[in-house]
């Protein structure tokens, strides 16, 4: 959506530590990812929802994709390298579920610190007055299942980038997965969820290799989803004895309702492994895992981690082959 005030015009689009220094700018950056941080979690509160913590590394990440935008002159979920939120910051080493919301002011003047914090509370406010079914922001800010944020800021002249990384935190990994492989490699990942939590499913996505695409392309995708592309794989039933009550034994072979047995292992505390089929060819691979509280709990998208798989693995890393 857009909206205009005088000179001021705001897009709003749906959908390491920080390196602090003593200048200024700096200091006005701190003051205003806290603030964003108390709007969020002032507005989490009035819907009984717990309060959510800043996480500063995917809130350097969210700086350095501000800055880009602001580089590139594109507003939204995408630059000009055409990668999607979740891809983005997968790439740049997150493992969690991401759901990403962001804001964009453009004016014909410099903008002061009073109207950061200024145009910070009425991209908030915007957020949290959609109605449904157009209220992508308003639904990311409540999300019940969020344990984190990623705060994102960045400003020059007359241009003022806002995001909003929203983080599912509820997976351990063990062997996290690497972000390109080639197709003649086994990709293997493994870990565990949080205390509490069981692995329900791991779904596996598949789209082309993200294109350049020139500003104005970019600015025309105001939304991004997960491709329709997928195969889901659920965890591996088990065999076992029973004993009848005639004291004797029957082999029972779980199965779910359509038959399949399972794809992956879990082992006895929770923890699983997965080696991910490249059965698509080449593309890039997003690998879901889906976890909940017990029967009858929603399902919570724990993961969005991105696999490039294009070319042998030494191309990505220099390395010359043998082969």
């Amino acid at each position: 959506m857009k909206r205009l005030t005088a000179a001021i015009i705001l897009v709003l689009i749906a959908g390491a530590p920080l390196a602090q220094g003593g200048g200024a700018q700096d200091e006005t950056r701190i003051t205003l990812r806290h603030e964003v941080l108390r709007m969020i979690n002032r507005d989490r509160a009035a819907y009984g929802l717990r309060p959510i913590e800043l996480e500063p590394e995917i809130s350097s990440l969210a700086d350095i994709y501000c800055e880009r935008q602001i580089r590139n002159g594109t507003t939204g979920h995408f630059t000009t390298d055409g990668q999607p939120p979740y891809m983005r910051l997968s790439f740049a080493g997150v493992n969690d579920g991401i759901s990403e919301n962001a804001a964009a002011w453009s004016a014909n003047y410099r903008f002061s610190d009073r109207a950061l914090i200024e145009m910070a509370r009425k991209s908030q406010a915007a957020m949290m007055a959609e109605l449904p079914p157009h209220d992508g922001h308003r639904r990311t800010i409540l999300d019940p299942h969020a344990t984190h944020v990623g705060i994102g800021l960045a400003w020059q002249g007359g241009e003022f980038r806002l995001v909003q990384e929203f983080v599912r935190r509820y997976v351990t990994w063990s062997r996290p997965l690497p972000r390109a492989a080639s197709l003649d490699e086994p990709l293997i990942a493994s870990g565990a969820p949080a205390p509490g939590y069981r692995v329900e499913a791991i779904r596996v996505h598949h789209e082309e290799l993200p294109v350049a695409m020139p500003a104005h392309v970019a600015n025309a995708l105001d939304s991004y989803r997960l491709p329709r592309k997928r195969r889901d794989y659920l965890p591996r039933l088990k065999s076992y004895l029973s004993k009848r009550n005639d004291g004797t034994f029957s082999f029972v072979r779980e199965e779910y309702t359509d038959g399949r047995r399972g794809d992956f292992t879990l082992r006895d505390d929770g923890s699983f492994s997965f080696l991910v089929p490249l059965s698509d060819g080449p593309g890039v691979y997003t690998v879901v895992i889906w976890v909940s509280r017990g029967e009858g709990a929603q399902p919570i998208a724990a993961s969005n981690v991105s696999v490039r798989v294009d070319k042998p693995v030494y191309a990505y890393n220099g390395a010359s082959s043998s082969r």
